[in-house]
């Protein structure tokens, strides 16, 4: 299984602007400059990659979001869907 933040942190580093500079945990998803549709793919990459459904709608409830609450509620759906919650 691979680690869950690392890949997250990939997948959203991938799609930025290069002049966003370095991720950081403590960055707002709504500050990453990404556009809607990115978002959504964003969001659709992330639940093909780890076979899980993320229950927030991107488009809407992306303001209060940091790149660390994405990855603690990824990792939180595969531990539930392992088992492990």
């Amino acid at each position: 299984m691979p680690d869950v933040a690392q890949e997250i942190m990939k997948i959203i580093a991938e799609r930025l602007n290069k002049s966003h500079g370095v991720l950081s945990l403590s960055d707002p998803l709504d500050e990453l400059g990404l556009d809607s549709l990115q978002v959504v793919e964003l969001t659709f990459v992330i639940e093909e990659k780890f076979d899980v459904e993320i229950p927030f709608n991107a488009n809407s409830d992306i303001e209060a979001k940091t790149v660390a609450d994405l990855i603690q509620t990824v990792e939180g759906l595969v531990a539930v869907k392992a088992g492990l919650a």
